[in-house]
């Protein structure tokens, strides 16, 4: 039954499975990235990715380690991608509603038995469905919108501090799922979504070995002897299962440990200059912002109250009043038992104080290195909110009753609005005469396609000042239509971008040709003759609506004639022009 819901309401959310996700906004880089993952990776002997290749940045060439990956997404889609015209399937809303599914189901079936299915299936819809941030994050911020694995391995850790609180006994097979979790979790995106559940296990990890420590000295028990005899027992009673679980750990481990590994050593060799990110923190007061019509974070401005910067996002740092308040009830109750609360609170305070400039609290974890949004981190409010909320005991006392009451019917009504509030947000998709364009320029002899303007930009603000990206709000996606032509481009956005990769673009004048309103010069138009004729490329995308008239007719006259056109979501009129050979 859980399953059914979560699929009806997922689909309500997704809507659109007619074809691929395309906005000309951030969302096109993750069905990009998806792609360039299936076109660019080796497997044998172990998985490594193609980084430093000019399939963008082209002819010069860059390093693409800053794309937003997640490797299970792009496994999944490059499992696909030798379906005849893949890169027009929907394969990322079915990942998407994969990732619900996932989340609601494990979530129940980790929970039942220790809390019942009442709470379980609550806290499944909860950290699935109903975590709002979460919810408005797909599709444009796909990346933080799909947090299935870490949700699990936070909360089979919580179970484990639970577990060993009470002195409960603890299976093999339950540290093994432990164990793969934390693999599972590298499949998801590195800088934010996995380095939650690893940063939650990190705090954990004292206050379950004090339990087992302490309670292997009440049992006068040698520690090793005890270990082995447990290993032993467990492995006799559970011994496919054992060997099950530990193959998936390791075909977990090849197929995302290099990868992983790859990524964050190339990252880091990066030494990036401060941009002074001061609008990336969140108040802490933003947690008792309900999810209600005429008071959520779209009817009333709290930045002019709280001083802080405007949400990113619909729900940052606001779960829903309705588990703020269940998670503080849960704190009082547990108020003496800080073995149990300690570690989720620890997280959740150093979560909500983090600054990334200011107050960096989050960096003590190495792999938040890169972390420039502390609102970020409301992607996993409602999963601690609930380790506070589900120890609570049922009230016996009718006052007491009729307040959980109450606050049940608070759940359901911030649900109703929370959801559908994001149901009435359609996904943008393109129109059809769009792929007939890129059919064209996909059919036309040559290496590359040169996007005019192009627009080389980062997150990270890195080439704002360079005059690389003029028209940003228009182009920053132009490089994602790679995918459908697969052809090599010239620019590219990604979520961090050294100095050091755009200097041959500077060091070339670039930046003096993109600027807005030029008129080329005769030199000028020589210098672009022969960076065209010499790298093969095939045509000009011309973007007419971001020139002026007579700098689009002028390369008209010069290249000409137009052989299709079409419109972009974000950048406009495209016209394509095929070089002459």
């Amino acid at each position: 039954m859980l399953g059914i819901v979560v699929t009806v309401l997922g689909v309500g959310i997704i809507q659109d499975f007619h074809g691929p996700l395309l906005d000309g906004g951030d969302t096109d880089q993750y069905a990009y990235t998806s792609y360039y993952f299936a076109r660019n990776l080796t497997l044998w002997p172990i998985p490594l990715l193609d980084l430093h290749n000019n399939q963008t940045f082209y002819p010069y060439g860059t390093h693409h380690v800053f794309l937003p990956w997640g490797f299970e997404r792009d496994y999944f889609y490059a499992l696909l991608d030798r379906w005849p015209n893949a890169e027009y399937k929907p394969f990322l809303q079915l990942y998407y509603l994969f990732s619900l599914l996932v989340g609601a189901i494990g979530t129940f079936l980790l929970l039942h038995k220790r809390f019942g299915s009442t709470r379980a299936c609550i806290t499944g819809l909860i950290v699935s469905l109903f975590t709002f941030y979460n919810l408005y994050k797909y599709p444009v911020h796909y990346n933080m919108a799909v947090v299935h694995w870490t949700v699990l391995c936070m909360l089979a850790t919580f179970l484990l501090v639970y577990d060993a609180y009470h002195s409960y006994p603890i299976s093999l097979t339950r540290w093994l799922v432990w164990a793969w979790l934390h693999l599972a979790i590298l499949g998801l995106e590195l800088g934010y979504v996995a380095g939650y559940a690893l940063a939650f296990s990190t705090l954990c990890a004292p206050f379950i070995l004090y339990q087992l420590w302490h309670k292997n000295r009440l049992d006068n028990t040698p520690n090793l002897t005890l270990l082995t005899y447990w290993i032993t027992t467990n492995y006799r009673k559970h011994k496919v299962t054992v060997i099950l679980l530990i193959l998936l750990c390791f075909i977990t481990i090849w197929l995302y440990v290099p990868l992983s590994a790859q990524i964050s050593l190339d990252a880091l060799s990066y030494d990036f200059p401060d941009v002074g990110e001061m609008r990336a923190w969140s108040h802490p007061l933003r947690l008792f912002i309900p999810s209600l019509s005429g008071l959520d974070d779209f009817a009333i401005r709290y930045e002019t109250i709280f001083h802080d910067p405007p949400a990113e996002s619909y729900g940052q740092t606001s779960p829903g009043l309705y588990l703020t308040i269940l998670g503080l009830a849960g704190l009082w109750q547990q108020r003496n038992k800080v073995g149990l609360w300690g570690p989720v609170a620890l997280l959740l305070v150093l979560c909500l104080l983090y600054h990334p400039v200011s107050f960096p609290t989050m960096k003590i974890f190495p792999w938040f290195s890169f972390n420039r949004h502390g609102g970020r981190s409301s992607m996993v409010y409602p999963v601690l909110l609930c380790m506070l909320a589900l120890p609570i005991q049922t009230p016996k006392k009718r006052l007491s009753q009729l307040a959980l009451l109450s606050i049940f019917a608070l759940m359901l009504a911030e649900w109703f609005h929370g959801y559908t509030f994001r149901r009435s947000y359609a996904t943008t998709s393109a129109s059809p005469g769009l792929f007939t364009y890129l059919q064209t320029v996909r059919d036309t002899p040559g290496k590359a396609v040169f996007d005019w303007p192009f627009c080389i930009q980062g997150a990270d603000a890195v080439a704002n000042s360079d005059g690389l990206c003029s028209f940003y709000e228009a182009q920053n996606s132009v490089n994602t239509l790679r995918r459908f032509y697969h052809k090599a481009v010239v620019g590219q956005y990604v979520g961090r971008l050294h100095p050091d990769l755009v200097r041959p673009f500077i060091r070339d004048q670039w930046p003096r040709l993109l600027a807005p309103d030029y008129v080329f010069t005769e030199a000028d138009w020589a210098f672009v003759d022969h960076f065209l004729r010499d790298n093969e490329f095939a045509g000009i995308n011309l973007y007419t609506d971001l020139l002026t008239p007579e700098q689009a007719q002028a390369f008209i006259l010069h290249y000409g004639p137009v052989i299709a056109t079409c419109k972009h979501p974000t950048a406009g009129h495209l016209a394509f022009l095929r070089l002459r050979k």
